[in-house]
C-alpha cells in the first residue's frame, strides 16, 4: 500500500513543462521538503538524474524539481543568452512558479557553480547549499586533469598521448581550446569513471543506456546538431569567462551568513587532487557535512547511489 501511494504521489505530481522554454520536471509531494537539482555542464541536462534518482529521492520524503537549463539538453531556445543573471532568474522564477518560500539547492559538477552563485545573491532562499562533485576552482581542476593524463600516458609509454598534453598545455588557460582541451582528455581516459563500478552502479549504468527517453534525447541532440550541448559551453565561456571562476570566498561568505554548506565527492573523481578536496573541506568546515566517497567517481548519484540518498536524507531532514 504504501509503495502504491508512493507511485501514485509521483504520478500526480511529475509533470513535464514548457514554461519559458525551460523542460521541468518535479517529483513527490509539493508538501514535502523541497530539492531544486542543478545539473552539470555548460551544455549537460540533468537527464541521468531524472531517469536513475530523481524518483528515489522523492521517496525519501521530498518535493523534488529537475530542469534543464534555458538553452541546454532539451530546454531548447534560441534566444538564450547563456548569462548568470539570465540563469538564477530564470531559477528564481521556479520558486514563483512553485510557491517555494525557501529550498535545498543541490548542484552537480557546474550546477553547484550556479547554486553558489544563487545562494549568494539569494541567501534567505537557501534552506542549503548541497555540492556534488562541484569544482571550486576549475583551473585548479584542469591543472589536476593535465597532470594525471600525463602520469598516465607516461605509464603506458603512450607518445601520442604526451604530445596531446603538452599541445594543451601550451593554450591559454583562459581559452575555450585550454578547457575543451582538458575536458576531452578527462574523458579519453575516463578521469570521470571509477575504476571498479560495484554491481548496483553497473545496473544503473545499463539501465540508463537502454532507457527510451535516452534514445530520444540523444536522437533530439543529433537532430539540432548538438545546438544545445555546443551554444551554453561557447556562450558562458564568451560571456562570463566561466572556466576561470573561483567560488572559494563566495562560498565562505555564505558560511558566514548562515547558509549551510554541504559537499559529496568520488575518491575517484578526476577532477580533483588532495589538495583540492582539502580545501573544499575547509570551506565546509562542519566534519559531518561532508563526505568523499570510495568507489565513486563524478556521478556521484549513480555510483553510490544509496550512499547519496542516504546522506541527504540525514542532512535535510
Amino acid at each position: 500500500m504504501g509503495q502504491f501511494f508512493t507511485l501514485l504521489i509521483f504520478l500526480l505530481g511529475a509533470v513535464c513543462a514548457n514554461a519559458q522554454s525551460l523542460y521541468i520536471k518535479t517529483f513527490g509531494n509539493p508538501a514535502d521538503k523541497p530539492i531544486i537539482f542543478l545539473h552539470g555542464g555548460p551544455g549537460g541536462s540533468m537527464i541521468d538524474f531524472e531517469v536513475l534518482t530523481a524518483e528515489k529521492l522523492a521517496e525519501q520524503g521530498f518535493f523534488v524539481i529537475a530542469y534543464d537549463r534555458r538553452g541546454e539538453g532539451r530546454s531548447e531556445d534560441d534566444s538564450a543568452k547563456f548569462t548568470y543573471q539570465q540563469t538564477l532568474r530564470d531559477l528564481n522564477d521556479l520558486y514563483d512558479r512553485y510557491n517555494l518560500k525557501s529550498a535545498t539547492l543541490l548542484g552537480h559538477s557546474f550546477g553547484g557553480i550556479v547554486g553558489t552563485l544563487f545562494a549568494e545573491k539569494y541567501p534567505e532562499k537557501t534552506d542549503r547549499l548541497v555540492l556534488a562533485g562541484t569544482p571550486i576552482s576549475l583551473q585548479q581542476s584542469f591543472k589536476t586533469i593535465l597532470q594525471s593524463v600525463a602520469a598516465i600516458a607516461e605509464s603506458k609509454k603512450d607518445s601520442a598521448m604526451l604530445q596531446q598534453v603538452t599541445m594543451v598545455k601550451n593554450y591559454d588557460p583562459a581559452s575555450i581550446h585550454y578547457s575543451s582541451g582538458c575536458f576531452m582528455l578527462a574523458m579519453q581516459n575516463r578521469l570521470y569513471n571509477t575504476k571498479h563500478p560495484s554491481t548496483e552502479a553497473t545496473a544503473l549504468y545499463t539501465r540508463f543506456q537502454n532507457n527510451e527517453m535516452i534514445k530520444n534525447y540523444t536522437s533530439f541532440i543529433t537532430d539540432n546538431k548538438y545546438k544545445t550541448v555546443l551554444n551554453p559551453t561557447m556562450g558562458f565561456w564568451k560571456n562570463e569567462s566561466y572556466t576561470s571562476l573561483d567560488i572559494s570566498e563566495k562560498l565562505r561568505s555564505l558560511s558566514a551568513k548562515g547558509v549551510a554548506l554541504y559537499g559529496i565527492y568520488g575518491k575517484e573523481d578526476g577532477l580533483f587532487d588532495m589538495a583540492q578536496i582539502k580545501a573544499i573541506q575547509n570551506i565546509i568546515g562542519h566534519e559531518k557535512h561532508f563526505a568523499w566517497l570510495d568507489n565513486c567517481s563524478h556521478g556521484v548519484f549513480i555510483d553510490q547511489q544509496e550512499v547519496f540518498l542516504g546522506l541527504l536524507k540525514n542532512w535535510i531532514r
